[in-house]
């Protein structure tokens, strides 16, 4: 009797979540990721408070790679804020003196987290959701610049296994590939996706693996993510199991 109780408890709850209108995020990040170049100072990224009613307060945090909090070699400031109702403020990314512990040769990856509080209310029965946002930063030494106009996706290697491609990185740079299709998107409204899986990162010099839905094939379209958040493609050749870009000139 208890154990039906229970159960019956249970599926009224998710109905109810079911029931319940999506979750709207009122503030809103600028870019989707930052570059932050070691000759900066600092970086700022533009925090807006869609909400024409109520202010939010805005609980900003850096992690490392691993997803770790972290206060150095980069902080963010203020960690937290008020902003009115269609309203804007800045988050600072600002330099620790660990700046100088980062690799020099290449990349280092952090995560900007920032977290809406809504404002009490006074309404009974009402469920307040903190949504939490999370952007890439990109911590670029000055050994790394890249020249003006060069695109180091075109570097990228793929190496064929059966249904698995080995991406690899030889750049000092990270590298977001958000998908890999059959045929171009300008040529078809739903092209084949290639991949078994999500949108991956490379981190430089390195290789990874994912799988795919056909290693049989001899061109395929990768698109990947460039310092602006634009999602650019690029064609890929296959000679036996490597693949390289087909450059266009």
């Amino acid at each position: 009797m208890k154990h039906t109780f229970y159960q019956r408890a249970v599926g009224f709850f998710i109905g109810c979540l079911f029931l319940m209108p999506a979750a709207y995020s009122a503030l809103s990040l600028d870019r989707t990721r930052v570059i932050f170049n070691d000759e900066e100072q600092s970086a700022t990224v533009m925090l807006m408070n869609q909400n024409a009613e109520n202010p939010f307060l805005a609980q900003s945090w850096l992690t490392d790679d691993r997803h770790n909090k972290v206060t150095t070699p980069l902080m963010v400031l203020p960690p937290l804020q008020r902003i009115e109702a269609k309203g804007y403020s800045l988050i600072r990314l600002v330099k620790t003196e660990q700046i100088s512990q980062l690799p020099t040769d290449r990349e280092s990856l952090f995560y900007l987290n920032v977290r809406e509080i809504p404002p009490k209310t006074d309404k009974p029965n009402v469920l307040q959701i903190a949504i939490q946002s999370e952007i890439k930063v990109f911590f670029r030494p000055r050994g790394v610049k890249p020249a003006k106009d060069e695109i180091w996706q075109e570097k990228l290697i793929v190496r064929k296994t059966g249904n698995t491609f080995q991406v690899e990185n030889p750049t000092p740079y990270y590298i977001t590939v958000s998908g890999i299709l059959k045929q171009p998107k300008a040529t078809r409204a739903n092209p084949a996706s290639l991949l078994k899986g999500n949108a991956f990162m490379v981190a430089p010099r390195s290789t990874l693996s994912v799988e795919v839905n056909d290693g049989t094939v001899d061109r395929f379209y990768l698109y990947y993510v460039n310092d602006y958040g634009g999602h650019l493609e690029l064609p890929f050749t296959c000679a036996q199991n490597q693949c390289q870009p087909a450059i266009r000139k």
